[in-house]
């Protein structure tokens, strides 16, 4: 009799437990949380794109094709990088060079952009201001992300520490912090949205003078789970 009791005790506790993971319930000794971090990505610098347009003649085709890009250093000096590069015929029969190359300049070296281009103009050459984007470069992003990450891993610590104060008997820790899917910059309302966005070139022009900061949110969410020792 008493052998029959222990194995129905048993055979409770098993379907309780496999209960519990078929439900998605985690075991009593583990606690799962969601911790969320934002930032701010904080940039003040702009990616800027120019466009030459060269007119190619006997005379001039050696050094239109040597050094394409030597005419960008007087209109902004930055590291300029030739991003296409093509010939094509005008419409008035002539050839031309057209190269397209990219630099992120301080926005100090915003101011008269348009000017300076404007001078790097003469017959047979134009160069223009293609776009102007304030959207912060991939390494500010990382830096940021780091960041949000130390935020998250302190708030996981914090966490199982006033777990531990509470059932000091249980020794708590940080078992696993999984994060969901990486930092993301979050998406707001026009009229309200921290994230600039990539401008027309005019209007870009006139706040280039402003030395306003432009900014981005970035948001983090990880899953913290706490659990009692030689748990897996």
């Amino acid at each position: 009799m008493q052998r029959l009791f222990l194995a129905i005790l048993l055979s409770v506790c098993a379907f309780s437990f496999s209960a519990r993971a078929d439900n998605g319930l985690p075991p009593p000794d583990q606690i799962v949380l969601t911790v969320t971090e934002e930032a701010w990505v904080e940039t003040e610098t702009a990616r800027v794109i120019m466009q030459v347009k060269s007119l190619i003649t006997d005379a001039n085709a050696g050094d239109v094709a040597a050094n394409p890009l030597a005419i960008l250093d007087k209109v902004a000096l930055g590291h300029w990088r030739m991003t296409s590069s093509h010939r094509r015929q005008t419409d008035t029969g002539f050839e031309e060079l057209v190269v397209v190359a990219e630099a992120r300049l301080a926005k100090n070296l915003l101011a008269g952009l348009y000017d300076r281009a404007k001078d790097a103009s003469e017959k047979g050459r134009l160069v223009r201001v293609a776009q102007i984007d304030f959207t912060p470069s991939l390494r500010e992003r990382e830096m940021t992300a780091t960041k949000l990450r130390q935020a998250v891993y302190a708030r996981a610590a914090a966490e199982a520490k006033a777990v531990t104060a509470q059932f000091p008997e249980q020794g708590f820790r940080v078992h696993q912090v999984q994060f969901q899917g990486g930092p993301r910059p979050m998406v707001m309302a026009a009229q309200s949205r921290g994230k600039v966005r990539t401008m027309r070139a005019e209007a870009a022009e006139a706040d280039a003078g402003s030395g306003q900061q432009v900014s981005e949110r970035m948001v983090l969410s990880a899953t913290v789970v706490i659990a009692a020792p030689g748990q897996k």
